[in-house]
């Protein structure tokens, strides 16, 4: 009898449990009244859970750089690549042989004293999310780490180091993912703010909400202007692709069950759609130079890479409005980027059935002339970030963020180059020839 008391006791508390949870997923789900309570109990706990994740190891414990079995000296362009992990504020440059040649490393905490101590305590769990090298040294870096949902956005500030590491300015706000520098040191930077109510014609997008803007700053590190991207979407021509943020909308969900040994992608669900609308990932500024390749832009504006939407923009700084955008076969993409040839390359995270890949896009034909893995390269997977860099002898530079990889691939698919960081999530490899590098002194060597 006994027995049998304790299991109707644990048989009725396991329902009420389960009903309890039935009951606030459907309260958050239709914003029914309590909704905002539940959403920050919620928000509360992803927090909770990931304070408690294991601390990464230390800067000066990271493992070095090792390059891999494949070093094709012959046929690789030779330079100085800058590694950003995953943990730690810490920006290496190594050669070819992947050896330390200068190492960029100062603590969150020393960045901002002045912060609560709680947040003072994540100097392992804050990284360099990307960064601009200047020829004498000097640094800017994105940071970024675990998402305070205080704030509700994972950016933890902007600064720029000399080459010593030495903090020059900062800009304590919700900076994250990319920053490009333009030809005249303007900086173009990605922010986040946090809405409760949307602008007319969006409402249909839930609150409160993450949404992007992008920052344009001055050398010295001061904002004077902010462009709300939401806005410069439902102002242009381009306004429909926004339908993609409507309920239900969110590419991955439910679809037929893959094959054996494809990658299949994990949904976004409502709920990361209210956190992160848009998800923007880039920002890259067109030259003067690269301006006539590209008839369709004009010099100073910016591509931008809403990974929400599956599409890529160009966002003309000047009418505050998006330009022109265009969807294609990539998914979730990251770091499309101007090529010297007229065409964009950029990272499709999810858009091929066997992984990842590279793609090189003509904006003007929608063709796609070459891409990687292709039918020789060697299949590669990354769900987040990633990146690729076209270098000066055609070759390319890809990170595989999840795997913690970058390797230099050839027009014909052959990898001719490989650097691992071990366990270390790979957050952005950048390649720099030596001439461009002059704070190095004429003693160092891309290929000693």
């Amino acid at each position: 009898m006994a027995r049998r008391n304790v299991l109707a006791s644990c048989l009725f508390l396991f329902g009420l449990i389960s009903l309890s949870f039935l009951l606030g997923a459907a309260v958050i789900f239709f914003d029914l009244p309590y909704s905002s309570f539940l959403r920050r109990a919620f928000y509360g706990g992803v927090s909770w859970y990931e304070q408690r994740e294991a601390s990464p190891p230390a800067e000066e414990q990271l493992p070095p750089p090792t390059v891999g079995q494949i070093d094709k000296a012959d046929k690789t362009c030779d330079g100085f690549t800058l590694l950003l992990y995953g943990e730690g504020t810490a920006a290496v440059l190594v050669n070819m042989r992947g050896q330390v040649v200068h190492r960029w490393y100062v603590p969150y905490s020393k960045i901002w004293p002045d912060q609560p101590a709680s947040d003072r305590k994540q100097d392992e769990k804050v990284y360099y999310a990307d960064a601009h090298l200047y020829p004498n040294g000097d640094l800017l870096v994105v940071m970024e780490g675990p998402a305070d949902w205080r704030k509700r956005s994972f950016g933890y500030g902007l600064a720029k180091l000399d080459k010593d590491s030495h903090v020059l300015w900062k800009l304590n706000d919700n900076y994250h993912h990319g920053i490009d520098v333009g030809e005249d040191g303007v900086i173009y930077a990605i922010c986040s703010e946090v809405l409760t109510k949307m602008p007319q014609g969006l409402e249909y997008i839930p609150t409160p909400c993450i949404i992007d803007v992008v920052d344009v700053i001055s050398l010295e590190g001061k904002q004077s202007k902010r462009i709300r991207l939401l806005e410069a979407f439902r102002d242009s021509p381009y306004a429909p692709l926004l339908c993609m943020l409507e309920r239900g909308k969110l590419y991955g969900q439910a679809s037929p069950p893959a094959p054996p040994g494809v990658v299949t992608t994990p949904p976004f669900y409502d709920e990361q759609r209210r956190r992160d609308v848009l998800h923007m990932n880039t920002v890259k500024v067109l030259s003067r130079a690269l301006a006539p390749k590209f008839p369709l832009f004009k010099a100073g504006q910016l591509l931008i890479s809403p990974r929400q939407l599956d599409a890529i923009a160009v966002l003309d700084p000047d009418s505050n409005k998006v330009v022109w955008a265009a969807r294609g076969p990539w998914r979730a993409q990251h770091d499309p980027v101007f090529l010297e040839n007229g065409h964009l390359l950029l990272f499709d995270n999810m858009g091929s059935p066997h992984g990842s890949r590279v793609l090189e896009y003509d904006p003007q034909t929608q063709a796609f002339p070459w891409w990687y893995p292709g039918a020789n390269g060697v299949p590669f997977y990354t769900r987040l970030r990633g990146m690729a860099q076209r270098l000066p002898n055609g070759n390319t530079l890809i990170v595989n963020s999840d795997g913690g990889e970058t390797f230099e691939v050839t027009p014909d698919q052959e990898v001719v180059w490989s650097c691992s960081c071990g366990h270390v999530e790979l957050k952005r490899a950048r390649r720099y020839l030596p001439e461009h590098l002059p704070f190095l002194g004429r003693d160092q060597r891309a290929r000693p």
